[in-house]
């Protein structure tokens, strides 16, 4: 009787490796070889799952975009506006095991996007779908009877850079987590006020 081979766990164990590789070393390091090393499997059989280099960092990069829409998913919708709004900048942050493996990788992909066009396009694929989402609870907001500083357009994007920044500083050890979140809370009350 043939083996069962579940597909979706040998490409989520190679996923593994990839994201292990680019925390040691950057996306550089992300190799079809390198995983075959560090997974123990022969290069024949990750092309199999992830057949280019670009489909490496590519399966990198929806797995940290799973890992925070998973997070922001979590937050309760039937809560107060402010709160879902400072719930899904939190979910953001890096303040679990899982959440801070995901923002090592994505802070890899930032870093190399600077100087590489096809990674600015896929790290610019994270940054809209949060954007996207910031924009559209603002704007909802608003419909609620609040405020928002400078409009939708303009807070998300205030906000954004502030849960990305504080993303960095909370790797780098220079911002504990529960700081983080008391900062995202503050801009939140600032950027949104009742109309009342």
């Amino acid at each position: 009787m043939p083996r069962v081979v579940d597909h979706r766990q040998r490409r989520d164990e190679l996923v593994d490796a990839v994201w292990q590789l680019i925390i040691e070393h950057g996306l550089p390091g992300a190799t079809i070889r390198a995983v075959a090393e560090r997974s123990g499997w022969s290069s024949g059989a990750v092309r199999h799952y992830l057949p280019t280099r670009e489909a490496i960092l590519d399966a990198a990069a929806q797995r940290v975009g799973a890992v925070i829409e998973q997070r922001v998913r979590a937050v309760d919708p039937s809560a107060p506006p402010l709160e879902v709004l400072a719930g899904i900048l939190i979910a953001v942050l890096p303040t679990d095991e899982s959440s801070r493996r995901a923002s090592e990788v994505w802070l890899a992909f930032v870093g190399q996007a600077v100087s590489d066009r096809a990674i600015a396009d896929a790290q610019g694929i994270l940054y809209r779908d949060l954007n996207q989402l910031l924009v559209e609870v603002l704007t909802q907001v608003t419909t609620l009877g609040y405020e928002v500083d400078g409009g939708p357009d303009a807070a998300a994007a205030e906000l954004q850079a502030l849960v990305d920044g504080l993303t960095v500083h909370v790797l780098l050890g220079r911002v504990e987590p529960v700081r983080a979140e008391d900062v995202l809370r503050a801009a939140v009350r600032r950027l949104v006020v009742s109309a009342t």
